[in-house]
């Protein structure tokens, strides 16, 4: 991200104000990514579906073939992995990571 506002007219401070501005969410509900979106319009390129498989919070249909050829895994929605509404068969894509021994893990009282 550095680099990319090196090379352009986008300062940081466009992007942070924008996030700041809705502090508490009352001008959008997807955190960061619509002022991410307006500061860097113009200046980012598609990415191939495969590349980034989202849903795994929210759609149950998604292949593990999906996954497996993906470079990144988004648990966007509201049944993720965490939680007791998280879909069980995404939810070991998740814990396969998760330090259980770590304090703060332990004081989130996510379920084993």
């Amino acid at each position: 991200m550095i680099r990319v506002l090196a090379n352009t007219n986008i300062s940081a401070y466009t992007y942070h104000k924008l996030s700041l501005i809705n502090e508490n969410r009352t001008l959008w509900k997807l955190g960061t990514l619509p002022p991410g979106l307006i500061t860097f319009y113009s200046t980012t390129k598609p990415l191939e579906k495969s590349w980034h498989v989202l849903g795994l919070g929210y759609n149950p249909s998604i292949s593990m073939e999906e996954i497996r050829d993906a470079a990144v895994v988004h648990f966007n929605g509201n049944m993720k992995p965490w939680l007791d509404i998280g879909m069980n068969q995404f939810r070991p894509l998740w814990t396969k990571y998760v330090d259980y021994d770590m304090e703060f893990v332990q004081a989130c009282n996510f379920g084993q």
